[in-house]
């Protein structure tokens, strides 16, 4: 009887310490995580709303080795999602709902196993004097007594976010000096007289997210047609004439230079881009990794005391369909400055 009354007690004392932690417990959650990365916030960006990207430095992918991720939709863009399964992270899929360009983006994850719950996560991103700061945040509401999770949780989420900024800035950081460039992101970048130059080009304002959609759709047109035409096209080229962050669109040219006094013909028209002075960078690596060039060259035409003059030109030298490792793609990228 004295062990069965000394259980009961254990019994009562257990219960009434849940019934008071389910009152007590605050029945939502908030974490909001900073770190300060010596980055542009153009890169920064990139490896924070490219699930391609955000899966190489996000904590919960690297504490789950058998984990599988699929995204689906247009990759960067608000719709697209990220979708897991594994044994140690369960179920689950992270959507951008809404995104400020280099500024904001909101996110709605929902965990599917080992139990479902929706919360919404947040990334925050402000620029100053070349540097980025990150802030991540997260909010999510359980109902009791669920609720009882966030005397435990809070903590940990706290840990997993700051070694997942921590992989964020590693890799950024290490974006930022580019291929070949170990001592600095400004080794790299020449300057050159850049001759006047004739293109057969489609020029149409694009979104950003479509670039490669926009290549795919015109280069082979317009090479198909500087041939039939006789003429002798060179290498295949971007031509960008305006950026807007804000828009998310660039007014471009898909083009390809052609011999001096070409005509325009059915499938291209011309564009000549006179003589000028110019700043050069060749970029070896990926395109998606292309940034680490461009900032190089504002960089370097900045500390020279000059201007960016419009257009900026890249010249896609290597074949991608011949040359399927994208580490060894070589791109030139240029410009103008006065």
């Amino acid at each position: 009887m004295k062990v069965l009354k000394t259980l009961a007690w254990i019994i009562g004392i257990i219960l009434f310490i849940a019934i008071v932690l389910i009152f007590v417990a605050p029945t939502t959650i908030h974490v909001a995580r900073s770190v300060e990365i010596n980055a542009p916030s153009a890169i920064v960006w990139n490896d924070i709303v490219r699930f391609e990207k955000f899966n190489e430095w996000n904590t919960w992918k690297l504490m789950d080795s058998t984990a599988r991720f699929t995204v689906s939709g247009d990759d960067g863009t608000i719709g697209a999602v990220d979708s897991w399964k594994g044994s140690k992270i369960g179920e689950g899929k992270l959507q951008h709902l809404s995104m400020d360009p280099y500024k904001s983006v909101t996110q709605k994850l929902t965990f599917i196993t080992p139990f479902a719950s929706e919360s919404d996560v947040f990334f925050q991103l402000s620029e100053a004097a070349g540097k980025t700061k990150v802030t991540w945040g997260f909010d999510t509401h359980y109902d009791r007594p669920q609720n009882v999770m966030t005397l435990f949780m809070k903590g940990a989420l706290e840990k997993d976010f700051d070694r997942g900024l921590n992989n964020l800035k590693s890799m950024a950081e290490a974006e930022v000096k580019g291929p070949g460039a170990p001592n600095g992101i400004d080794v790299t970048v020449k300057e050159m007289n850049f001759p006047a130059t004739t293109y057969a080009a489609v020029r149409k304002t694009v979104q950003i997210s479509r670039i490669t959609d926009y290549y795919r759709k015109n280069l082979e047109t317009i090479y198909n047609a500087a041939q039939a035409a006789n003429l002798q096209p060179g290498v295949p080229c971007g031509i960008f004439f305006t950026w807007d962050r804000k828009l998310q669109q660039t007014d471009m040219a898909a083009a390809i230079p052609v011999p001096e006094g070409s005509k325009p013909a059915p499938g291209y028209e011309i564009i000549t881009l006179p003589a000028a002075q110019a700043a050069y960078a060749d970029y070896v690596g990926p395109y998606s990794k292309i940034a680490n060039a461009h900032v190089a060259i504002q960089n370097f035409i900045t500390d020279k005391g000059k201007k960016i003059v419009r257009p900026t030109i890249e010249m896609y030298v290597t074949d991608p369909g011949k040359e399927k490792d994208s580490s060894k793609w070589l791109t030139k990228v240029i410009y103008f400055m006065k």
